[in-house]
């Protein structure tokens, strides 16, 4: 009898305290939420794995935020982020702060946002970067199973592609993070930002949902004034004559 494969594991921090330079992280992508945040607007949002959950969005003028995740001392609802307990549209604004890097599903878990969004909805998005010195560690055997390389990562251009492939616009792309951590000073961002941007180790992308009417609209048709001048019908019976 053949043995079955089982899948690997993929084990998400319940803290940014457990990924290298998180805190550091953390900050940086608190510091973009809340220059964005005001654009959110609405009456749900909901935040999607432990990560998001320890991220401010009170910026927002959205009051009523809630935590998802399957696990974790902040979650207000445990549930499966592929499986979300929720309505079709009815939540204004989803986060998810490096929550596609440790799920099963990546691709389910964006299907499930996108269905729970408003038509005009907003998802905010962030992750590691495989192409950079941080996404480099997962070639190293000794690191594959520690945080966050025991994770997958996924570029930012695939993640934007994803999000058009669902109907989302993309309104806001940045990356950070072009050194091992944040010893480069803020010239070395700078540099990386102008010339090296697909080299970042950490992106964050806004996007918004956009859904097309569901009714096309009808084109009128008419006969030209050429063809249908008023007394033609007249005119054609005089010559019959």
């Amino acid at each position: 009898m053949p043995l079955r494969r089982s899948e690997p594991q993929i084990r998400s921090p319940a803290s940014w305290h457990e990924l290298p330079m998180g805190d550091w992280i953390a900050g940086e992508l608190q510091h973009r939420l809340d220059v964005w945040c005001p654009h959110l607007f609405g009456y749900h949002l909901l935040k999607l794995g432990a990560l998001s959950g320890e991220l401010s969005c009170t910026m927002s003028t959205i009051r009523h935020q809630l935590v998802v995740a399957p696990e974790g001392r902040l979650a207000t609802v445990r549930a499966d982020l592929d499986a979300l307990p929720i309505r079709c549209g009815s939540v204004d604004a989803c986060l998810l702060a490096h929550t596609l890097d440790f799920s099963r599903d990546p691709h389910q878990v964006l299907r499930e946002v996108e269905r729970v969004l408003t038509d005009d909805g907003w998802v905010i998005v962030s992750g590691s970067n495989p192409l950079s010195l941080l996404g480099m560690g997962r070639s190293m055997p000794w690191l594959r199973r520690r945080l966050p390389w025991s994770g997958r990562m996924f570029t930012p251009r695939r993640i934007i592609d994803w999000l058009k492939l669902l109907g989302f616009e993309v309104m806001f792309d940045e990356r950070f993070g072009y050194g091992w951590g944040s010893g480069g000073g803020w010239w070395y961002e700078s540099l990386g930002h102008d010339y090296c941007r697909h080299l970042a180790s950490t992106y964050i992308i806004a996007a918004r949902k956009r859904r097309a009417p569901l009714l096309p609209i009808q084109k009128r048709w008419a006969l030209p004034r050429s063809l249908a001048t008023p007394g033609m019908a007249r005119v054609f019976e005089d010559q019959g004559r």
